[in-house]
């Protein structure tokens, strides 16, 4: 993993300060329902808002950062968005997005995370990082197992008007010290 400036370099991927030229392609997902998948509702934005959005730092900002998740060839296939909890500065939460198709299944969204995660820990100092997911998203579940999240809690949540069963994981800068998942990121 390294970290250039706006830049988080994986692997295979590329996690990258979100751009006036990504603003097109976000405000497309943002109203796809295809790119959200079964478990996230769409939060459609135009272009004008998704710019606005940009120049007022909403994407990048002191406590939270949205990534652009880039295969090394250059292709956008989704996001990765970090914000610290008002009430927890010492917490992120971190929330991923695969919105092309095609591209889910690849690990793509287990190693985006992962990097951040170490990140997030490593460079920022975090004390914990949480990710909730839709009660059905197994695939979501068995990642963050991997990644060393424990389930915490079972609740109902709003998604756009959506009510949802999820589920509320959490990883402790302890669990992570001890996870070999973290110990050999470089391969």
């Amino acid at each position: 993993m390294t970290l250039y400036g706006n830049v988080l370099f994986t692997p295979r991927l590329r996690l990258r300060r979100v751009t006036y030229k990504d603003i097109p392609t976000l405000a497309a997902w943002s109203n796809c329902a295809i790119a959200h998948g079964k478990y996230l509702s769409p939060h459609p934005i135009n272009e004008e808002a998704g710019y606005l959005q940009l120049e007022s730092g909403l994407f990048w900002g002191e406590k939270s950062k949205t990534f652009v998740i880039e295969i090394k060839k250059g292709k956008s296939i989704g996001s990765i968005h970090y914000w610290l909890r008002s009430e927890r500065k010492e917490c992120a939460v971190v929330a991923l997005k695969i919105s092309v198709p095609g591209e889910r299944n690849k690990g793509y969204g287990t190693e985006a995370q992962k990097y951040l995660i170490i990140n997030l820990f490593e460079r920022l100092k975090i004390d914990e990082i949480e990710m909730y997911t839709d009660i059905n998203n197994i695939a979501q579940q068995r990642c963050l197992t991997k990644l060393g999240f424990e389930l915490v809690d079972s609740l109902t949540y709003d998604d756009q008007k959506v009510t949802r069963l999820g589920s509320l994981f959490r990883i402790r800068r302890s669990q992570y010290q001890q996870s070999s998942i973290y110990q050999y990121y470089y391969e």
